[in-house]
């Protein structure tokens, strides 16, 4: 049994394909992909009624900004971890991601071991957290 088994994710992204792409890379022992959006707007309804313990978020998106949308996720869900996944590399943006909140910064195009690696020291911190908070 992974020391991990039973977070789960929720993936928003624009593109399609990268959707797709982070579900196989994620989905797994480890973690269970519990759904995705490709709007802002389709996150903000679907995160209404799924609870994530780590969510992936892209900067970019057709309908608002990825920063937005960070501060909505923090507000509904204070608990869940964010993680920008995301093809900008403007300074600014990633300083503005970490001080909001974000968990962790992965630029695309990405390695698949990025990612998990990534998602491992996340998760380890929500099982470090949620061990203090029983405490």
């Amino acid at each position: 049994m992974s020391e991990h088994q039973g977070l789960r994710v929720f993936i928003i992204d624009d593109n399609e394909m990268t959707r797709g792409l982070l579900r196989v890379i994620i989905q797994s022992d480890k973690y269970d992909v519990v759904g995705d959006a490709g709007t802002a707007e389709s996150a903000q309804l679907r995160l209404r009624s799924i609870r994530a313990d780590i969510i992936c978020l892209d900067v970019v998106m057709p309908d608002g900004d990825g920063l937005t949308l960070l501060n909505w996720i923090r507000g509904k869900q204070p608990k869940a971890a964010v993680l920008m996944v995301t093809a900008s590399t403007d300074r600014t943006t990633v300083e503005q991601s970490l001080r909001n909140g974000a968990k962790g910064y992965i630029v695309k195009p990405f390695n698949p071991g990025t990612v998990i690696d990534t998602l491992d020291k996340i998760a380890t911190q929500i099982k470090t957290q949620r061990a203090a908070a029983r405490a």
